[in-house]
């Protein structure tokens, strides 16, 4: 991306002149000034939709008991209908100010979705519909992703994803038999790779990528999280060997789509982002030998925290490597926060006992302090270094 120090620099080594290099300066002012202005414009109408929606949710909650059953039924279709229409028209505006209208219609469409998934619960209420939440969680689920690929809704994708995770821990609480045969931790976790494997796939079509992105980044979260949950002392695995086996079936088919992705990514091929993405189908395959361990060879508590955190950090440390060589602030922002977590969590497990309270708290609180002055330094030497090299925000 051109910018200020790009600009000077071709000064100094001669390829421009003084002229052309204020031509640049005044173009770079200008577009600088319509970019801020553009966004201020789409956050302001983004912020007026969600208080349109909250309103909307509290004229009809306030009154709720004065209207009759069918009028509800009406008036929770002919809303969801009615935002869905109106971000329909904006989406595809052709008149002058096309972009912020766009970015209006794509907010309208993605309350529409919102809208859709509180109707199917209310109308549920209305009827006394004897469906397990899990069952409404799915409709929803399938009444979004239309619009995921019919708009190429990305914030719809991440909600789907989101939703497919509720989905999946209300089941569990559900269905007894799915709760005797896996734990949650590790149905969670197998949710966020097989997350990463649908966004992975999703990549390989241009209609679909759209897609990809946030669903790869929520199942990548996911699989940080539980992971992280793991890395703990108290934490209980299944039993039973056919865990195992859907781990290892995972990291077969994520190793074969990311050995099929590699020939035909553009712009994303290389060492780095191979590397972090073989690394999904690792975890998959480690959890898959723990898991076997745990049931025919069991460690200690202590082993398996051990085992955990070097994992963790592991895959900490390659995604890291990973978002330094594609210049993706999405990962790093995400992955030193994930470290600083693992450190202050550990902290507290190796010196709680140790140190008085008082000085615990205050070396705790120094830490805190020091790793956030390095972050914050080293994210300004990072948007410098990206700007020069078109990196990703």
């Amino acid at each position: 991306m051109l910018n200020e120090d790009l600009v000077q620099k071709w000064l100094d080594e001669g390829t421009i002149d003084q002229h052309q290099a204020g031509k640049m300066r005044s173009d770079l002012a200008q577009y600088s000034l319509e970019r801020r202005s553009r966004k201020r414009t789409t956050a302001f109408s983004i912020i007026g939709v969600v208080l349109i929606g909250i309103g909307a949710i509290l004229f009809v909650a306030s009154n709720w008991q004065r209207m009759g059953d069918v009028f509800r039924v009406l008036l929770l279709v002919a809303s969801t209908l009615g935002v869905h229409y109106a971000g329909y028209l904006l989406r595809y505006e052709k008149e002058e100010g096309k972009y912020n209208r766009n970015r209006i219609g794509r907010a309208l469409i993605f309350l529409s979705s919102l809208l859709f998934g509180a109707s199917l619960f209310l109308i549920a209420q209305i009827y006394n519909i004897n469906a397990n939440e899990s069952t409404l969680i799915l409709i929803w689920i399938l009444g979004a992703l239309p619009l995921v690929y019919g708009y190429q809704s990305a914030p719809i994708a991440g909600l789907c994803a989101i939703l497919s995770f509720l989905w999946i821990v209300l089941l569990h609480g559900e269905r007894i038999d799915l709760n005797k045969f896996i734990e949650i931790w590790d149905l969670c976790l197998i949710s966020g790779i097989g997350l990463y494997l649908i966004g992975l796939l999703h990549e390989l079509w241009e209609r679909t990528r759209s897609a990809s992105m946030p669903i790869k980044f929520i199942g990548l979260q996911a699989t940080l999280l539980f992971l992280f949950v793991f890395t703990f002392q108290h934490h209980r695995l299944s039993v039973d060997p056919m865990v195992s086996v859907v781990y290892a079936l995972l990291s077969v088919l994520l190793l074969a789509a990311v050995l099929f992705s590699r020939s035909i990514r553009t712009g994303l091929s290389g060492f780095r982002e191979d590397l972090s993405m073989l690394s999904m189908p690792a975890i998959a395959f480690l959890m898959a030998a723990i898991n076997l361990t745990r049931i025919y060879s069991p460690l200690s508590d202590k082993a398996y925290m051990a085992i955990f955190n070097i994992i963790f950090l592991a895959l900490l440390i390659l995604l890291l490597y990973a978002g330094y060589g594609r210049e993706d602030f999405r990962t790093i922002y995400s992955t030193l926060f994930w470290l600083m977590l693992l450190i202050f969590a550990r902290y507290f497990d190796f010196f709680w006992e140790m140190l008085p309270r008082s000085i615990f708290f205050a070396v705790g609180g120094l830490i805190l302090l020091a790793m956030s002055v390095i972050m914050d330094r080293k994210r300004r030497e990072l948007k410098i270094q990206f700007a020069r090299t078109g990196g990703r925000n």
